[in-house]
C-alpha cells in the first residue's frame, strides 16, 4: 500500500505541474468505504472526465516472471461496466520497480484482467508508446482516452 501511496503523490505532483502550465486540471484520491471497486483518482482534465486504478509492485528478477498486481474482482467490474456505458477515460496506471528505476504503463481499463503479467507483456497492453513520457505527459495522454 505504501508504493501506492507514493504513486498517488507523484500523480498529485504532476497535477500541479499541469496547472501551471495552464492546463485545467482537478485530480482526488478516492477513499470509499461504502462502495468497492471505484478506481483510486478521479479526475478532470481540460473539460475530460478521467479515472485511474493505481496499481505499485517490484520488479520481478527475471523478465518472464509476472508481475503480481493485486487486483480485486470488484475493480475489474467496476471497469469492465464503465467501458460498457462508453467511457474511454478509465485506466490502470501501474508502475513497475521503484524510484529511478521504475517504469510507468496506461492500460486501458477494459484490459484490466490482464495486467498480471510479465513486464514486456505490460508494454504491449499500454498506450504510452514512448518510454520517456513524464507523468504530467502521462496524465495528459489518458484525457485523451482509448479506442476500443
Amino acid at each position: 500500500m505504501a508504493y501506492e501511496a507514493a504513486l498517488w503523490k507523484r500523480v498529485k505532483a504532476a497535477g500541479t505541474h499541469l496547472k501551471q502550465c495552464g492546463f485545467g486540471v482537478h485530480l482526488k484520491r478516492i477513499e470509499n468505504s461504502v462502495g468497492s471497486g471505484h478506481p483510486d483518482v478521479e479526475g478532470c482534465i481540460d473539460g475530460v472526465q478521467i479515472w485511474i486504478e493505481l496499481k505499485s509492485e517490484e520488479r520481478p528478477k527475471r523478465l518472464t516472471t509476472p508481475i503480481r498486481f493485486k487486483v480485486r474482482p470488484s475493480q475489474d467490474i467496476w471497469l469492465q461496466e464503465r467501458v460498457r456505458a462508453g467511457c474511454r477515460h478509465c485506466f490502470a496506471l501501474l508502475q513497475v520497480g521503484q524510484d529511478r528505476a521504475s517504469k510507468l504503463y496506461l492500460v486501458p481499463g477494459h484490459l484490466y484482467p490482464n495486467i498480471t503479467t510479465p513486464e514486456p507483456e505490460l508494454e504491449r497492453l499500454s498506450i504510452l508508446r514512448s518510454p520517456t513520457l513524464s507523468l504530467p505527459e502521462i496524465l495528459l495522454r489518458a484525457a485523451e482516452g482509448f479506442e476500443l
